[in-house]
């Protein structure tokens, strides 16, 4: 099972370097991280978008070796469809200067973008350390549907279960995260949490442990799980944090990024091709776990389709 960052990268090494196709080319920060992934070896850059820009964003670097293509483009939606079509072809699909929003409309296209009939989540994974033993922790979804019925939710829990195992962890705890321990009807996202663990408990949910309402501090430290008296095999050990909204998912996303320093990276599951959209503020050290993420999660689908 992958537990940092640093076993990713090595996980990756020898098998070759996947396109990571960046729209909106120009972006500074994207084209370090591509950097990083070619020297680690296992990327290499198609930008989209304007060749000029492209060309003076490149003047820093000293070592163009990691640019495989430039492929033009103009206006915003022009670079999100040609990365669209272009990560048909193979390879992954990282958001440069291009806005989500309009990157995102083209994958949701209903005539070529990367519609598999599945629901599009953005799943987010960092390093955590409790009682000395080293883990990776997804959270969802904190970048892409905004509030959960208890439909989307199952697909958010589906989704991050996924990519979970991708990293080699075969049965993952998942945490339904709200204020409380307790079901409020003034707090629906706690109806929602109980729904879900119960829907766990009758074997409706496959591939995980499903436990909850839990306070984000239950979820994930045993000391205030035992505090709290919670009893649950999830309490304390979660290796997936759901969240109630977009909201909240942002806010932990970033307070995690930003107050612990942690690096964060961030793929989106449920498309026809895999595909990153970071924060534009999210520096190259983060951009460059994501697409160790996003690289992972395509080889594994692509394993799964050939057996």
């Amino acid at each position: 099972m992958i537990t940092t960052f640093e076993e990713l990268f090595e996980q990756l090494k020898g098998k070759g370097r996947t396109p990571v196709i960046v729209a909106g080319g120009e972006d500074i920060d994207a084209l370090q991280a591509v950097e990083q992934s070619y020297e680690r070896g296992f990327g290499e850059a198609v930008l989209v978008g304007d060749p000029r820009k492209i060309e003076k964003s490149l003047a820093s670097f000293s070592d163009r070796r990691f640019v495989k293509d430039i492929l033009e483009a103009g206006s915003e939606e022009e670079k999100a469809h040609v990365a669209v079509e272009a990560v048909k072809h193979g390879g992954v699909l990282l958001k440069g200067t291009t806005k989500t929003s309009v990157l995102m409309k083209a994958a949701l296209n209903k005539d070529w973008g990367l519609r598999t009939g599945s629901i599009m989540t953005s799943v987010a994974a960092y390093e955590d350390e409790q009682d000395g033993q080293k883990k990776m922790i997804l959270m969802s979804d904190g970048g892409i549907v905004v509030a959960p019925d208890l439909t989307l939710l199952l697909a958010v829990i589906d989704n991050a279960v996924g990519v979970a195992h991708k990293l080699g962890n075969s049965l993952p705890k998942v945490a339904l995260l709200c204020a409380v321990e307790v079901v409020n009807p003034e707090m629906p996202e706690t109806i929602n949490a109980a729904t879900l663990s119960k829907m766990g408990q009758l074997g409706q949910i496959k591939g995980c442990i499903v436990d909850g309402p839990f306070a984000l501090d239950v979820a994930v430290s045993r000391y205030a799980a035992d505090k709290k008296g919670i009893k649950s095999a999830v309490a304390g050990d979660a290796d997936i944090l759901i969240v109630p909204n977009i909201a909240a998912g942002n806010i932990l996303g970033k307070s995690i990024e930003y107050y612990a320093h942690r690096h964060f990276a961030v793929t989106v599951a449920g498309a026809s091709a895999p595909i990153m959209v970071p924060s534009r503020a999210d520096r190259a050290e983060s951009k460059l776990c994501s697409i160790a993420l996003t690289i992972l999660c395509a080889m594994q689908e692509e394993v799964a389709r050939a057996d």
